[in-house]
């Protein structure tokens, strides 16, 4: 039986960069979180640009407890997250999986080239959304 859960959370209090000069400047942001998806915790989300390119990191812990099952196929859990920037702008990323307890840190980016480089402007974390799956062949639900 495939086993899904979405989470999201609104970004209201960021602690941000000030911006080094006018527009294209590097600007980076970052969000402190409390959430759990199959008490995976995600506890932190960073981006930054680096030219067109909007970069993140998606920091959380994984339980002991969910990677002690004997059937080694229970013992992934497969995400995929969607970032919700301002000015309207979001980004998701692949399907990323984890098979092991701890700390962990997830790395995406998403190049809005052909977007007309909006990733220039300086912009701030808005919404987290990320759905889960448990086993190495469920696919976490698609956003839309």
């Amino acid at each position: 039986m495939k086993r899904q859960l979405f989470f999201w959370l609104a970004l209201p209090g960021l602690l941000a960069a000030p911006a080094l000069a006018a527009g294209a400047a590097p600007w980076w942001d970052t969000a402190q979180l409390k959430v759990k998806v199959h008490e995976h915790a995600f506890h932190r989300v960073t981006i930054n640009r680096v030219g067109c390119q909007v970069r993140a990191r998606l920091y959380f812990d994984a339980p002991q407890a969910g990677y002690r099952e004997a059937a080694a196929a229970r013992n992934q859990y497969r995400f995929r997250a969607e970032l919700k920037l301002s000015g309207g702008h979001r980004f998701v990323s692949d399907i990323f999986d984890n098979r092991e307890a701890g700390a962990r840190v997830f790395a995406f980016s998403h190049d809005s080239r052909s977007q007309g480089c909006w990733a220039e402007d300086e912009r701030k974390l808005r919404k987290l959304d990320v759905h889960a799956c448990r086993g190495e062949r469920c696919t976490p639900e698609s956003f839309e």
